[in-house]
């Protein structure tokens, strides 16, 4: 598939920026910890649970829509119909992790990158790099416990934007270590998205 540019403008070029939170759908987008700058704590697990809850909602939500919309075929529709199904396993297990203490979610509108298999594509390349950038990013702020759960999904997140740039004609594994986003650019990385309402 050819490269072409989202209409969600920028969504996840992951430029990085400086800011603080912000709100969007009353979920506090911010004040997340950068890396390595507290000791973690349970109310830090929290914190950066309910920021990963948030980020599983708009995966699995952006691929149960493409299902619907997209008009994908072959492998690229097999990719979509798994990814949705893991994405929904995510959310539940984050969401059963936070118990009473899950944010609730946002109204989410994905526009045109859900109308067609290469907007599709090209906007899933870019979510599934930032949710393994996001991730590492936040790693070191976890308790022991809640690193090893979150161990778990990002392993399996990898596979995901593996599988989605060889689709897109990509090398799967680019760099020899996997780049990291601060807190601060994954925020505003998805609020500049517009998908969250």
């Amino acid at each position: 598939m050819a490269r072409e540019g989202l209409t969600r403008a920028r969504l996840l070029k992951g430029v990085a920026m400086a800011g603080g939170g912000a709100l969007a759908g009353g979920i506090a987008l911010g004040g997340l910890p950068e890396r390595a700058v507290s000791k973690p704590s349970a109310r830090q697990d929290a914190e950066i649970l309910n920021f990963v809850l948030l980020f599983e909602h708009v995966q699995s939500q952006f691929y149960a829509q493409a299902l619907k919309t997209a008009k994908l075929q072959g492998e690229l529709l097999e990719f979509a119909q798994i990814l949705a199904g893991q994405e929904g396993e995510h959310l539940a297990f984050v969401r059963k992790a936070l118990g009473s203490g899950a944010n609730k979610l946002p109204a989410l509108d994905f526009g045109d990158s859900v109308t067609d298999p290469q907007k599709f594509a090209q906007t899933s390349l870019k979510l599934e790099d930032l949710g393994v950038a996001a991730y590492n990013a936040q790693a070191p702020n976890l308790t022991a416990g809640t690193l090893a759960a979150a161990a778990k999904i990002v392993s399996v997140e990898a596979r995901h934007a593996a599988w989605i740039r060889d689709l897109v004609g990509q090398n799967p594994a680019p760099d020899a270590a996997e780049p990291v986003a601060s807190a601060d650019t994954v925020m505003k990385t998805l609020r500049g998205s517009g998908f969250i309402k």
